[in-house]
């Protein structure tokens, strides 16, 4: 199982004190209910957040409405991220809440049920490897020690050389594809005689040759610093691989000679949004449609960079200014889970920095 990310984790320590009711024996009628949502909310986070997903299902995964429970279920089945007996768990504990929601009274068993799902999620999402595997076997992917990235402002402090550029495919969503997927869908982005070398470093990573696809990237890039599509590559291949700060260094490396382009402020949205600095990254989405209004990339990373930040209500109003493509794909935010505060007991997942 890939390690799971801070973020998903944040609707179960939501319900950290039902969570603690229920392993007591003190739970109400509305912590299991809750903690009914609360796994749910982060089954549908764990699918959103998964690396190997299509990027249509990631955009539908938050929302019941576009993703059903049990279709969302059967996907984190399907791509080996849940158990059977845990999915089947959830699925159980939701139609029981279902029933309490509508005024019948749970039983014993309701309860012991739920600390079971509460308790099987806990453990099955730490059990996580602390550090992921390279997502290819190529010295380039290799894990490395990161500094923190610098802060925005620093990150983007150059001199600012405004360019139009056309809109990027929506497929070409950052984060929500594979290596392999980013590196070749950028590519229909190539105009005129350029693509050779781009073509070839797509290629070059279908085949897992990543290593010698970096190095011709890095190559185009040196040769035509006036043209930022190759330090885009080069700093998605990084940020997939987990080295943000190689990528970091690529994207501010454009940036220096095309300040205002849409796709690397993008790109260091993402990369911030990663790093755990959404309100930031709220502020690189917005330079990056500030140079191309109709940039679905940026639109679906703003979206989210807002709603990570605190922004519901900025959200919706963005979501409604964005485009139709993206308001087709990025789902309505799913309501707040109310939830007690209480103590973190023994055992319980760590309260959030």
């Amino acid at each position: 199982m890939l390690p799971v990310p801070e973020s998903t984790l944040r609707p179960l320590r939501a319900a950290a004190g039902d969570i603690s009711a229920l392993r007591g024996g003190t739970a109400s009628a509305g912590a299991l209910v809750r903690v009914a949502r609360a796994a749910e909310s982060t089954l549908r986070r764990v699918l959103r957040d998964d690396p190997t997903a299509p990027v249509e299902l990631r955009l539908r995964a938050l929302s019941p409405d576009d993703l059903s429970t049990d279709e969302m279920l059967a996907e984190l089945r399907r791509r080996d991220r849940l158990s059977l007996e845990l999915a089947a768990g959830v699925h159980e504990l939701g139609a029981v809440a279902a029933r309490v929601s509508d005024g019948a009274e749970p039983s014993a068993r309701d309860f012991e049920m739920a600390r079971t799902v509460a308790d099987g999620l806990e453990r099955h999402l730490l059990s996580a490897p602390a550090t992921p595997a390279p997502l290819l076997e190529d010295p380039v992917l290799a894990e490395e020690a990161e500094a923190p990235i610098p802060a925005h402002d620093d990150a983007t402090r150059v001199h600012a050389v405004p360019r139009d550029r056309g809109r990027r495919p929506l497929a070409f969503l950052a984060g929500a594809a594979g290596i392999a997927a980013i590196v070749l869908l950028a590519a229909w982005a190539v105009r005129g005689n350029r693509g050779g070398d781009l073509e070839r470093a797509d290629r070059l990573v279908r085949e897992g040759k990543v290593a010698a696809a970096a190095q011709l990237l890095r190559e185009y890039a040196n040769a035509r610093p006036e043209d930022p599509e190759g330090r885009l590559r080069l700093a998605a291949l990084y940020r997939e691989a987990g080295r943000r700060q190689d990528a970091l260094k690529e994207v501010r490396a454009g940036l220096i000679s095309r300040g205002e382009d849409a796709g690397l402020n993008s790109e260091l949205g993402h990369l911030l949004l990663d790093s755990g600095r959404p309100a930031e990254a709220v502020r690189a989405f917005r330079r990056a449609l500030d140079a191309d209004a109709e940039n679905e990339r940026a639109w679906v990373g703003l979206l989210r960079a807002m709603r990570e930040a605190g922004m519901g209500p900025q959200a919706e109003q963005a979501r409604e200014r964005a485009p139709l493509a993206v308001r087709e794909l990025v789902p309505r935010s799913l309501p707040d889970i109310p939830a007690a505060p209480a103590p973190t007991p023994q055992g319980q997942l760590p309260a959030a920095p």
